[in-house]
C-alpha cells in the first residue's frame, strides 16, 4: 500500500469514526465536525447550549459569551484510544461594553478561538486541521441574546488533492423565560464552503440544536436535541451543581445517538476552582470498540 493510499485510508477512517461518535455529524467534504470546546460541556453529555455562559460559549453558542466576562481558556482532547490523534484549543472571550447589573450580561461581547486537530497517519506523515473562529454576541434586552460565529479553516496532509480550506457561519440565540428557565437555539454551518486543491468544492451539512435549561436550587438541568441530515440525530440530558464551598462542582449526563449505530453514551465531570482559575475534567464512556472512552481537560482563567 503506497503512502498516499495509507494516508487517505486512515483519514477516511477518522471521518467514519467521528461520524459515529457525533451521530452522522461528519462533513460531506473538507473539514470534519470535531467535538466542541472544553470539558465542562461534555461532562454534561453535551447538553449545554442553554447553559453556556463561560469561554465555552464561543464554540457551543455564541450568544452565551454575553455572560462569560473576560476569560482565557485552553482545552485538550485525545480523540481515540491508542492512536496519536488529538485536538487542542485556545479561546478568549471579553465584554465590549459593561455588563447589565440585573443579568450580568454585556450588551456587546466578542470571542476568538484557535483549534488544531492533528493525527499521525503514516510514517512521518501528519494530517492537520486548523481553525480560527470569531464570535460576537448582542444583548438588546436583558433576557435575550443573539450570537454570530464565523470560522475559517485550512487542512494539510502532504497528499495532492486532499488539502482544503474554507469558511462557515453559525447563529445562536438564548431567551430567559424566568429566573429558572432558559431556552436556546443554535444553527451550525448554515453557510459554508470548502474547497480542495484539486478544484472540487463542498459544503457542510447544516445542524440545528434546540436546548432548554432549568435552575433548581444548587442544580442546573439541561437538555439538547440535535437535528442533522434531516434526522433528529442526538438527544442529550445533563446536570451540573454549583461550586460546593466555592471550589468544587460535579456534572453528569447521557447522550443518545440515533444515527449510524444507535447507542447510549454516559458522561461525568468535575471542576475545581481556585480564585480566578478553573480546571475542568470530563469523561465519556463509549462502548464503541473503535472509539472507546474519551477524556477531556480544559483550563480557564478570568483576567
Amino acid at each position: 500500500m503506497t503512502p498516499r493510499i495509507r494516508i487517505i485510508a486512515v483519514v477516511l477512517a477518522f471521518a467514519i469514526a467521528l461520524a459515529g461518535r457525533a451521530a452522522a455529524e461528519s462533513s460531506q467534504g473538507g473539514a470534519f465536525k470535531l467535538p466542541a470546546y472544553g470539558a465542562r460541556a461534555w461532562g454534561m453529555g453535551g447538553a449545554f447550549i442553554a447553559v453556556a455562559d463561560d469561554e465555552s460559549a464561543v464554540d457551543w453558542n455564541p450568544a452565551g459569551i454575553a455572560h462569560a466576562g473576560r476569560v482565557v481558556g485552553a482545552s485538550y482532547l485525545q480523540l481515540m484510544e491508542g492512536v496519536s490523534a488529538g485536538q487542542s484549543q485556545l479561546v478568549y472571550a471579553m465584554p465590549l461594553t459593561r455588563s447589565r447589573q440585573e443579568t450580568g450580561a454585556a450588551t456587546h461581547a466578542a470571542g476568538a478561538m484557535l483549534t488544531n486537530f492533528s493525527a499521525d497517519v503514516a510514517g512521518d506523515e501528519t494530517y492537520s486541521e486548523n481553525y480560527l473562529r470569531i464570535a460576537y454576541a448582542f444583548t438588546p434586552e436583558p433576557l435575550v441574546s443573539f450570537g454570530l460565529g464565523i470560522s475559517a479553516f485550512m487542512s494539510s496532509s502532504g497528499v495532492d488533492g486532499f488539502d482544503a480550506w474554507g469558511t462557515s457561519v453559525d447563529f445562536g440565540g438564548t431567551l430567559s423565560l424566568s429566573q429558572k428557565w432558559r431556552v436556546a437555539l443554535v444553527g451550525r454551518d448554515l453557510f459554508s464552503r470548502y474547497n480542495f486543491d484539486d478544484g472540487h468544492d463542498y459544503k457542510k451539512e447544516p445542524e440545528y440544536i434546540i436546548g432548554v435549561a432549568r435552575k433548581s436550587g444548587p442544580l442546573a438541568l439541561a437538555a439538547d436535541v440535535v437535528r442533522s441530515y434531516g434526522n433528529w440525530a442526538r438527544m442529550s440530558v445533563g446536570a451540573e451543581t454549583e461550586y460546593f464551598f466555592s471550589h468544587v462542582a460535579l456534572r453528569g449526563g447521557v447522550s443518545w445517538l440515533s444515527s449510524t449505530e444507535p447507542r447510549t453514551i454516559p458522561s461525568f465531570g468535575v471542576s475545581v476552582k481556585v480564585d480566578r482559575l478553573s480546571l475542568h475534567y470530563g469523561a465519556s464512556i463509549d462502548d464503541d470498540e473503535a472509539l472507546g472512552n474519551t477524556h477531556r481537560v480544559s483550563l480557564a482563567v478570568r483576567i
